[in-house]
């Protein structure tokens, strides 16, 4: 007698099983959307700190007054490191060229900004600049306009502001709101002119060779940087990409662990409620399992045979929370929509990004799919358990 067989018309005549597996296969869905989302939040967090920070940053402070070459010469002796680039980092106030803001300060007409200096900006005869539209749009620029720039030269005694025109000539959108809506990109040149300064880097992005650990790498950057000519004071001078993301990272990736445990409990309720819809299936199929024993299936058979229904009823649940997570993933604009009632509820300000971001990692699922199979081979022992208690003439005579 073919036992699986057996199961699959078992489930296809009696509702209360597919329904099971629909409850299931809700349970895997969500957890499905939400763990994609998460890991979607946590790469696109990550993918953005290495694009910002690289692999690794190095912090020179803009009073020690240590030349250039001798950074390049350090890092040229770490076979780690593919590149190094020096960027220089200051503060300032942007706004459109004109605008009363320019003269009165107070007004909402000036945006505080992050002035990076970058060797990836060309010079050009008109300095310019590389905006995302998000702060384009904020502050009513197009592409070719100008905008009036002010900081303050660090070298100066008294704090002496400087402004100066800038052209938005290209776009960047590195995906995460809040840089986006901060950051102003200008040729490192241009900047160092700007603010009449000696020290043309405050940072160095380092980006690192395949297979290398950047915390390691970091350990030996510190100890070089204790010695002459750098003798910095602190030994965090070199910090890894992880450290860069601070706490939005780690609490980032702790939210994750929590939701899977809290998800993860949807689905064991899913599985839960397999033990009731078996015991059902078992006290309506009384006279079933009486004719299978008298057929000479022993105790051991009908166990396995309620055993299997259970996997059958998983597998179908399994497939279909794939698909509901497909499903779910394909539309999270309109479930947003829905629950917040034609209003957005992934706002960028909140949660950074312009999008909900999504990334499936299948090794991830595929421990969700073993941990449900599991959960409800274990949940189903009690209900096989029973089916082997009833005796043959017992489950015959049964109405």
């Amino acid at each position: 007698m073919n036992l699986a067989l057996l199961a699959s018309a078992y489930f296809k005549r009696n509702l209360i099983l597919p329904l099971g597996s629909l409850g299931i296969g809700l349970g895997v869905g969500v957890l499905f959307t939400v763990l994609s989302v998460f890991n979607g939040f946590v790469n696109e967090l990550e993918r953005n700190i290495k694009y910002v920070s690289g692999d690794i940053t190095v912090d020179c402070p803009i009073h020690y007054q240590i030349k250039e070459s001798d950074f390049r010469y350090l890092f040229a002796q770490f076979p780690e490191i593919a590149s190094a680039e020096p960027v220089l980092n200051w503060f300032g106030l942007i706004g459109r060229r004109g605008s009363r803001g320019l003269d009165k300060m107070a007004t909402t007409d000036l945006n505080g900004i992050i002035l990076v200096g970058t060797d990836d900006i060309a010079s050009t005869d008109t300095k310019s600049m590389t905006l995302s539209p998000t702060l384009a749009k904020s502050l009513g620029l197009e592409i070719n306009d100008y905008a009036e720039i002010i900081s303050q030269r660090p070298e100066s005694k008294q704090g002496q502001p400087v402004r100066e025109s800038f052209q938005f000539l290209n776009e960047i959108n590195t995906g995460r709101f809040d840089q986006d809506l901060d950051y102003v990109y200008v040729n490192r040149k241009d900047l160092i002119n700007f603010l009449d300064i000696k020290q043309n880097f405050t940072d160095w992005k380092i980006h690192l060779q395949e297979g290398y650990s950047s915390e390691k790498v970091v350990q030996k950057i510190n100890m070089a940087l204790g010695q002459e000519p750098f003798s910095y004071e602190t030994t965090t001078a070199a910090r890894t990409w992880r450290q860069m993301g601070g706490t939005l990272l780690r609490a980032a990736e702790d939210q994750r662990g929590t939701l899977l445990i809290v998800f993860g409990f949807i689905v064991m309720v899913a599985a839960y409620q397999l033990i009731a819809t078996l015991l059902l299936l078992i006290g309506a199929k009384k006279r079933d399992i009486g004719i299978l024993g008298a057929l000479g299936c022993s105790k051991w058979h009908i166990c396995r045979f309620f055993l299997l229904l259970s996997l059958f009823v998983s597998t179908v649940g399994i497939v279909l929370g794939i698909i509901f997570g497909q499903l779910f993933n394909a539309n999270l604009s309109y479930i947003e929509r829905l629950i917040g009632g034609g209003k957005p509820v992934f706002l960028p300000e909140i949660y950074k990004f312009h999008e909900i971001p999504v990334f499936v990692d299948w090794a991830q699922i595929g421990w969700v799919i073993i941990a449900t199979y599991i959960i409800t081979l274990l949940f189903s022992i009690l209900p096989a358990w029973r089916a082997t208690r009833l005796t043959v003439i017992g489950a015959i005579q049964s109405k």
